[in-house]
């Protein structure tokens, strides 16, 4: 049995025959040595054995041919006989735990039968090097001439192929543009922005009328603007701590813009971190008009690098009409005050505290409600301020990570058959005697202050015409298990705020730390694995959002659906098997 070799970077597949159009040996001595622009002389290996085809050279990132060949809008099939494909074998990783992995080719160079409509075509794909740059992958469409085709040497039917594909990528509106140093577009965002609902936010009524009204009425009112000789541009600011609900808002108004009569695109930016970058940002924020422009994290995209750059751009030397920016930060201290105290850039700040006692009553009441079809819970609404009591200075998501602690607490007791009985006592306690169970971690003094809280919120509460006693509290399970993770959960608060303490310089000077962790948005993101989901550009210089093969690269019709996963190392991308 041969052995198989470890350096051999791929395997050459196929029998090969020696027939006039044979260009594997050119791309060989091409690309087997160092060259400054590969990309030249493939095209004139081309020549030489297609003198009478007209070669149309095509950006693939640009107008992925074999992406609408595989959404089913033509066909692509690899010619093993005529010319010898390159292609890269490795292991394609599985999607998701407990799914199989697969083996899978990565194509560098192969030629392909290629028919749209009615009208065939000779396609080629190659990674190739242009002018020094990292590889990239071109198509060689190839095509005898029509007798119009004559004059200039292009062909009209290669061209209208082009045009196909192009108005292909951008006719999906069910997306939402994500920047990320490039642009990509992402189906699974916009079917989370989907679900998002304004019922769902919980802040003070006044100020969620007032972001509700935010962007509708700026793109409603494009006349006043015009009217008032002012440009047609906004930017405001959300900030405040972590976990607050700026997030959750942003997602509902992208929801929001997305369901008008007339959509709003919007356009979330994750990093930016060169002036490039900045550049590329408002260029196709420009061409998307009118649209939404969300930075994340702003003090994050704006450094001391991008300042002045991003300040010229939102200032526009160059034309902003329609843009309407909301830049999000839990740091305002931290922004350059060019950008927030500057009313030309960003007009409006809105703080997100920590949720009030009626805020944090309500977010209990919207956890009630998203479990009112679990019978073995027992949760009724006297628990909700009860619970929203304990958790002063809570944010929602703390309060979030508490209703999740406990239900995961409920069910493990569960799996492990433990009996819990409820205490029923035969009549109610004055709210001054109430006793506290035993707190597992809790020590006398630690008990005695959640007492404290809860007496001093009981006495002062009265939307509830009967103020629940310890009876009326301690016989449901929930409650019980509640009150030990807001403990819990307030012993890792105090501890991460001792933290931020010592990690501050000396001199009192502020240190660098993030405590928010990854947005909701970048986790939607970067869990997107469907073949619904990303759509990425490779490189930065490109106008439309790459649409297509990513992560299912080199699918072709009758091949069944896109492909699920693919499995990427240094650039190369490795495709399952059909």
């Amino acid at each position: 049995m041969e052995s198989f070799k470890a350096d051999e970077p791929f395997d050459v597949i196929g029998s090969v025959s020696t027939s006039a159009g044979r260009v594997f040996d050119n791309y060989k001595n091409i690309y087997g040595a160092p060259l400054e622009d590969s990309d030249i002389q493939v095209t004139e290996a081309l020549h030489n054995s297609y003198p009478k085809h007209i070669i149309t050279v095509v950006l693939a990132r640009n107008c992925d041919l074999l992406a609408y060949a595989a959404a089913g809008n033509a066909s692509a099939e690899i010619d093993n006989a005529t010319d010898t494909p390159v292609r890269w074998r490795g292991y394609v990783f599985p999607s998701r735990r407990g799914q199989a992995g697969q083996l899978g080719d990565a194509i560098r160079f192969a030629k392909y039968k290629y028919k749209w409509l009615s009208e065939e075509f000779i396609l080629y794909e190659a990674v190739v090097r242009v002018d020094r740059s990292y590889p990239n992958t071109i198509y060689y469409v190839l095509r005898e001439p029509d007798k119009e085709d004559i004059i200039d040497l292009r062909s009209k039917m290669t061209d209208n192929l082009i045009k196909s594909v192009g108005d292909w990528l951008i006719a999906d509106d069910k997306l939402v543009y994500v920047y990320d140093n490039y642009w990509t577009t992402s189906r699974a965002l916009w079917e989370e922005v989907q679900k998002a609902n304004w019922n769902d936010v919980i802040l003070d009524l006044g100020m969620k009328k007032a972001l509700q009204d935010l962007v509708g009425r700026f793109f409603d009112s494009k006349d006043v603007y015009e009217e008032a000789g002012v440009p047609w541009k906004r930017g405001v600011i959300f900030h405040g701590p972590a976990g607050n609900g700026k997030t959750v808002s942003l997602k509902a108004i992208m929801h929001t813009l997305a369901v008008r009569k007339d959509p709003i695109p919007s356009l979330y930016i994750k990093a930016a971190n060169f002036t490039y970058n900045i550049n590329q940002v408002f260029a196709f924020a420009r061409k998307m008009s009118p649209c939404l422009v969300i930075f994340e994290d702003i003090d994050t995209i704006v450094t001391d690098k991008t300042r002045s750059y991003f300040f010229n751009e939102a200032d526009g030397l160059e034309q902003n009409d329609g843009i309407m920016m909301i830049a999000s930060t839990n740091h305002l201290d931290r922004l350059d005050p060019g950008l927030s105290h500057r009313p030309s850039r960003f007009d409006r700040k809105y703080l997100f505290p920590q949720p009030s006692l009626e805020e944090r009553t309500l977010y209990c009441e919207f956890w009630r409600h998203k479990l009112r079809n679990k019978p073995s819970i027992e949760f009724p609404e006297m628990l909700c301020p009860a619970m929203a009591g304990i958790m002063t200075e809570f944010s929602f998501a703390y309060m979030k990570e508490a209703f999740i602690a406990t239900l995961l607490t409920i069910a493990g007791n569960r799996t492990r058959e433990l009996e819990t009985e409820n205490r029923v006592v035969d009549k109610a306690v004055p709210i001054e005697q109430v006793k506290l169970p035993p707190l597992e971690g809790c020590n006398q003094t630690e008990t005695a202050n959640l007492k404290a809280m809860f007496v001093e919120y009981m006495t002062n509460f009265d939307c509830y015409p009967e103020k629940p006693g310890e009876d009326d509290l301690e016989k449901y399970e929930i409650w019980r298990v509640m009150v030990t993770q807001v403990k819990i959960l307030r012993d890792d608060m105090a501890g991460e705020a001792s933290a931020r303490r010592l990690s501050l310089p000396a001199g009192g000077q502020s240190g660098s730390c993030n405590d928010a962790g990854p947005s909701a948005l970048e986790e939607v993101c970067r869990d997107s694995t469907e073949s619904s989901g990303w759509r990425t550009i490779a490189q930065p210089n490109i106008d439309l959002p790459y649409r297509g093969r990513e992560p299912q690269k080199h699918a072709v019709r009758g091949a069944g659906p896109f492909l699920k996963s693919a499995s990427s190392f240094g650039g190369v991308q490795f495709v399952p098997d059909i």
